[in-house]
């Protein structure tokens, strides 16, 4: 079964269009971009030669969006370029790749469900699946190589999920360590031997169930005689060679975990069909690892087994009862962790130890936890996602308050919710996390954090510097009489640098007033008067954290539209494509008919098209 309301949904499945783009568009390429951005040369790793035909600007249409932009900001072409196109072509350029960008976004192109490949369990999907298996409580996936993080930066992306011949055998000790800690504990043993012969009671008949009980959690489906045989055999030569009951499983367990039904992911393909919804089973496999980064529990096997999980009121009913699950905290670490970037504070970001020994491990930790925490918290309370840009409040222990002298006085190292009466430290633009992460270790960035307010918040990322910007310093003291900020300014001189920072510098400097290590200060590492003032182009001024998030919540739809972006990535395992536009357009219509509140998005995630169906092609 399938939602009724995916069901209802008009779509087309058709080949791409092959028209080319107008002579006046390909002109333009050929002429301003190509030399620049060609076969021979793709500076900031752009190419745009691949830009023909119709099919091909929906295909790359974030790249689209990209040269829009940069045309439309006279950003591009270069200004130091002999060749410079004029108003008129610039304008007939903008026509034509805007009605295209219409189109995409509008839902009248060539559309599908798309397709994820083969997905294996990344490092905290292994451990928390693991321990919901066998419940063992240490972290078996420790030692994994790290995953690579695809398409909108996250790490649940099926394509950068390769595998190893060395994680490979990670996987086989992994395997080992579980199955022991397991037999080495009597409670755990006796839950995963539940059952074993009474007197000369055949063993194989007992021992089958035991694993089809196991196999059907860890493979995530309804197991066969032909899944179980293997494992059986296992267990039969154990019994044959005098092992006892309990030693003879502890082979087969072992190779569950092993088992590629159990590490990867699979949904099943339609012969002669063009799209088609996912089994009940796969549905609950998505929805768990989406929410839980785990696999479904007993009561979503249940429903998936009774085909029941995809009717709309029991699915509606499972979101919350999952949201409502400590488990849901998960979404805050890793999806969360992963955009916003607090996720960083565990191995990466590294204040130097001399200039800031305040930066304890007990402030780093309680930092990490002020943002999961204060994510959970919106899900919990099914709060506005505009609360991630304004907030009266966070989540702070006794050493978090202390770093950031609230008035709010809590005791202790338990995080707890904390009213605060300042405007500028609500919501991610101040908590120390993101303000640490967004800087270097011995000084605050104003390009790192304009670059993080633009791409992360906002979906608007700046291209990258050309090879020639040069090198601003590492350490902010003063460098011939001059400030950091002056020090800038003179790098800002360069025609070749002056554009995109005119975007990224202000952004940054409005949040000055806090430290490499989101501490609030009036005065430089050099005692010099903090200069926060922000003059963006057109004479756009403010000067405070409190003035920039009142800019992002003028314009909060943008916020929203990346926040959706990225969340249904997340969800799906793989980039966005540009037929999912239109499904992205009406979660962002639905977010604000919800007056932004998260739980609804999340809902609107899991009962869309891409969601719940599956597609021949990607």
């Amino acid at each position: 079964m399938i939602l009724r309301a995916a069901l209802l949904f008009p779509f087309l499945v058709l080949g791409l269009e092959a028209q080319p783009l107008t002579t006046d568009t390909l002109q333009f390429l050929k002429t301003h971009c190509v030399r620049c951005h060609g076969p021979e040369k793709q500076k900031g790793g752009i190419t745009l030669d691949k830009f023909k035909t119709l099919d091909d600007a929906f295909e790359y249409h974030g790249l689209l969006e990209n040269v829009l932009h940069q045309v439309e900001e006279g950003e591009m072409p270069p200004w130091d370029e002999d060749v410079q196109p004029t108003e008129k072509e610039k304008a007939a350029l903008l026509a034509d790749l805007g009605v295209i960008s219409a189109r995409i976004k509008s839902g009248d192109v060539p559309t599908r469900a798309g397709r994820v490949v083969l997905r294996r369990l990344n490092k905290n999907e292994y451990r928390y699946t693991v321990r919901d298996l066998f419940g063992v409580k240490f972290n078996p996936a420790a030692n994994f190589p790290e995953d690579g993080a695809g398409g909108e930066g996250f790490d649940t992306m099926a394509d950068a999920l390769f595998s190893t011949p060395t994680l490979l055998e990670k996987y086989l000790q992994a395997a080992t360590r579980v199955i022991d800690a397991v037999y080495a504990d009597s409670q755990l043993r006796r839950k995963a031997i539940f059952e074993s012969p009474r007197g000369k009671e055949d063993p194989v008949p007992v021992a089958r169930k035991i694993l089809r009980f196991h196999t059907s959690l860890a493979y995530r489906k309804r197991v066969t005689d032909q899944d179980l045989a293997p494992l059986l055999s296992a267990f039969q030569r154990g019994i044959q060679s005098g092992q006892s009951f309990a030693d003879a499983l502890r082979t087969p367990l072992t190779a569950i975990l092993v088992n590629p039904r159990f590490l990867f992911r699979q949904e099943h393909d339609q012969k002669e069909a063009e799209e088609w919804p996912l089994t009940d089973f796969e549905l609950a496999t998505r929805l768990s690892y989406f929410l839980w980064s785990s696999m479904p529990d007993r009561e979503l096997f249940q429903l998936a087994d009774s085909q029941q999980l995809s009717q709309p009121d029991v699915l509606e009913a499972q979101i919350d009862r999952m949201l409502d699950s400590p488990k849901s905290r998960a979404l805050s670490r890793h999806f969360a962790g992963q955009w916003i970037g607090f996720d960083r504070l565990i191995n990466e970001t590294q204040p130097d130890t001399e200039r800031f020994p305040e930066f304890t491990r007990p402030l780093r930790r309680a930092m990490y936890f002020e943002a999961a925490l204060f994510f959970s918290h919106l899900i919990e309370e099914n709060r506005p996602i505009t609360d991630l840009i304004s907030s009266d409040y966070t989540f702070a222990n006794e050493t978090l308050a202390e770093h950031y002298q609230l008035s709010a006085k809590p005791s202790g190292p338990e995080m707890v919710k904390v009213p605060l009466d300042t405007v500028n430290r609500g919501g991610v633009l101040g908590m120390g996390g993101v303000l640490t992460s967004t800087s270097l270790p011995l000084r605050t960035s104003p390009v790192l954090r304009g670059v993080w307010i633009l791409d992360t918040l906002l979906g608007s990322p700046a291209p990258p510097p050309p090879p020639d910007a040069g090198e601003l310093p590492g350490d902010d003291t003063a460098a011939g009489g001059l400030t950091f900020r002056e020090q800038l300014e003179e790098h800002r001189k360069k025609k070749e640098c002056a554009s995109c920072h005119a975007r990224i510098d202000p952004l940054g400097f409005s949040l000055e007033n806090y430290d490499a290590i989101g501490r609030w200060r009036e005065k430089d590492a050099n005692g010099k008067p903090i200069d926060s003032m922000a003059v963006m182009e057109g004479g756009l001024a403010f000067q405070s954290p409190a003035d920039l998030k009142s800019l992002i919540m003028g314009g909060k739809d943008k916020f929203a539209e990346n926040m959706c972006r990225k969340m249904l990535s997340y969800a799906l395992g793989r980039p966005l494509r540009y037929y999912d536009e239109a499904i992205l357009a009406d979660l962002v219509k639905n977010l604000q008919k919800e007056k932004y509140h998260l739980r609804p998005l999340i809902k609107s995630v899991v009962t869309s098209r891409p969601f719940l169906m599956r597609s021949a092609t990607r």
